[in-house]
C-alpha cells in the first residue's frame, strides 16, 4: 500500500498540474503515504525500536513485560479467579452429583480403582522399611500393654465355668494324661526299675508296676465318669479363686503384667512384631497389582457405592457442594498474592525480545490491517482536507 501510494505520487508530478482532480489525487497519495508510514512506526513501536533506533516511548512490550506479566496476574486475579464468583460457579455446577454419574461407569469405575491401588502401592513402597517395621513393633507392644490382661483371663475364666464348658477342658486333659501313661508305658516300666531297690525281685516290680498303671486308669475313669467328683470340685474351686485374684488382686495383676512385658521384651516376640510389616507390605502390594485380588475388588466396589451415593443423596451432594466452594474461596482469597506472583514470575522470566516477537507473529494479520486501514484513512482525511483548502481559496 505504500509503495503503490508512493507511485500514484510520483505519477501526479507528471500529470497535467491545471486539472483539478490531479490535485486531489496527490493530496490523497502524499495523506495515504503518511499515514501509512505512521501506523508503520506506531505499530513497530509497541514491539521493537523502529528501525533499531532507540526512539523514547518505544519497543513498550519488551520495556514494560513485567509491568504487564504483573497487569496480567491481577486482571486474571480479580476476573476469572475471583473467590465469590468461583465458589458461586462451582455450587451452581454441582459438581458432586456430576462426578457421581461419571464415577458410576463401570469403565470410570473400574479405571479409579486402578489409580487408587496404583497410588497406594506407590506409597507403600515409599515407606522406609526399618521406620515402618519400628512404627508397627511399638504400636503392638503398646496395644498389648494397654490391655488389662489379668483381669479379661479372669472374667474368661469365670465365663467358661458358669456355662461348664471348663468340664470338656478337663476331659480332654484326663484323657491325654490317660493316652500319654499307655503310650509311655515302656518308659515308666524303665523308671521304675531304675528306682526300684536291686534286690527287689523284676516279678515284683512288674506287679507292682501293673497296679499303679491300673490305678491310674482307674482314678483316671472314675474322674471322666462322676462330673461331681471331689477332684472335680477342687479344681472348679481352684479355678473360681483364680479367677477372682486375676480380677481383683493387684499383686496377681502385677505378677501377670510383669510376665506380659517379658513376653513384650523377648527376642523373638520382638522378631515377630518386626517381620509383621515385611508380610504386610509384600501382601499388601502384591494384592493391589492383580485386578482380580480381593483388595482391588474391594477399592472398587467402595467407589461404585459412593458412585451411587452422590447420584442420590442429596445432603452429600449439598455437602461435597458446599465443602468444594468454600474450600475453594478461602484457598483463592489466600493465595491471591501468590497468583499474582506466578503470572508475574512466568512472564519476567521471558526474554523480551522473544516475547514481543511471538506475541507480532500472533496477531500479525490484524497489524496488518492496521497499516492499511492508516494508509486508506489517510488518503481520505488528505482528500477531504485539500478539498477544504478548494473551498476556502
Amino acid at each position: 500500500m505504500l509503495v503503490l501510494a508512493a507511485a500514484v505520487f510520483l505519477w501526479t508530478l507528471t500529470a497535467a498540474p491545471e486539472a483539478t482532480w490531479v490535485g486531489y489525487v496527490r493530496a490523497a497519495a502524499e495523506a495515504a503515504m503518511v499515514g501509512a508510514i505512521a501506523d508503520w512506526f506506531a505499530v513497530t513501536a509497541i514491539f521493537k525500536h523502529p528501525l533499531g533506533i532507540p526512539i523514547p516511548h518505544t519497543a513498550l512490550i519488551p520495556r514494560g513485560k513485567d509491568a504487564i506479566g504483573r497487569g496480567l496476574g491481577e486482571f486474571i486475579q480479580g476476573n476469572f479467579l475471583a473467590p465469590g464468583e468461583v465458589a458461586q460457579r462451582i455450587r451452581e455446577a454441582h459438581p458432586a452429583a456430576r462426578f457421581g454419574h461419571w464415577l458410576g461407569e463401570p469403565a470410570n469405575a473400574t479405571a479409579m480403582a486402578g489409580q487408587v491401588a496404583a497410588l497406594t502401592r506407590a506409597t507403600v513402597e515409599m515407606l522406609k522399611d526399618d521406620e515402618a517395621q519400628h512404627s508397627i513393633e511399638a504400636v503392638v507392644a503398646s496395644r498389648i500393654r494397654d490391655i488389662p490382661i489379668a483381669p479379661l483371663i479372669g472374667g474368661t475364666i469365670d465365663n467358661v465355668m458358669a456355662d461348664g464348658r471348663h468340664h470338656v477342658l478337663v476331659d480332654g486333659v484326663l484323657s491325654g494324661i490317660d493316652k500319654a501313661v499307655v503310650d509311655n508305658r515302656e518308659l515308666l516300666r524303665e523308671r521304675l526299675a531304675t528306682e526300684s531297690p536291686w534286690w527287689v525281685p523284676e516279678a515284683v516290680d512288674d506287679a507292682v508296676f501293673r497296679r499303679i498303671i491300673a490305678g491310674i486308669q482307674s482314678f483316671i475313669s472314675d474322674l471322666r465318669a462322676d462330673p461331681d467328683h471331689e477332684l472335680r470340685r477342687d479344681l472348679d474351686a481352684r479355678a473360681a479363686d483364680m479367677a477372682s485374684r486375676l480380677r481383683e488382686s493387684p499383686e496377681m495383676q502385677k505378677r501377670v503384667d510383669n510376665l506380659k512385658e517379658e513376653l513384650i521384651e523377648h527376642p523373638e516376640f520382638r522378631a515377630w512384631a518386626s517381620g509383621l510389616w515385611t508380610r504386610l507390605k509384600a501382601d499388601l502390594v502384591h494384592a493391589l497389582e492383580r485386578p482380580e485380588s480381593s483388595a482391588r475388588q474391594r477399592i472398587e466396589q467402595t467407589i461404585v457405592e459412593l458412585a451411587q451415593r452422590l447420584q442420590s443423596d442429596e445432603d452429600l451432594q449439598f455437602t461435597v457442594d458446599r465443602w468444594l466452594a468454600e474450600t475453594t474461596e478461602r484457598t483463592l482469597s489466600e493465595s491471591g498474592d501468590e497468583i499474582v506472583q506466578l503470572v508475574a514470575g512466568t512472564v519476567e522470566r521471558w526474554d523480551a525480545k522473544e516475547t514481543a516477537s511471538r506475541i507480532e507473529l500472533l496477531v500479525g494479520k490484524d497489524l496488518q490491517y492496521i497499516r492499511i486501514n492508516g494508509t486508506v484513512v489517510g488518503a481520505l482525511i488528505g482528500i477531504i482536507i485539500h478539498g477544504v483548502s478548494e473551498a476556502l481559496g
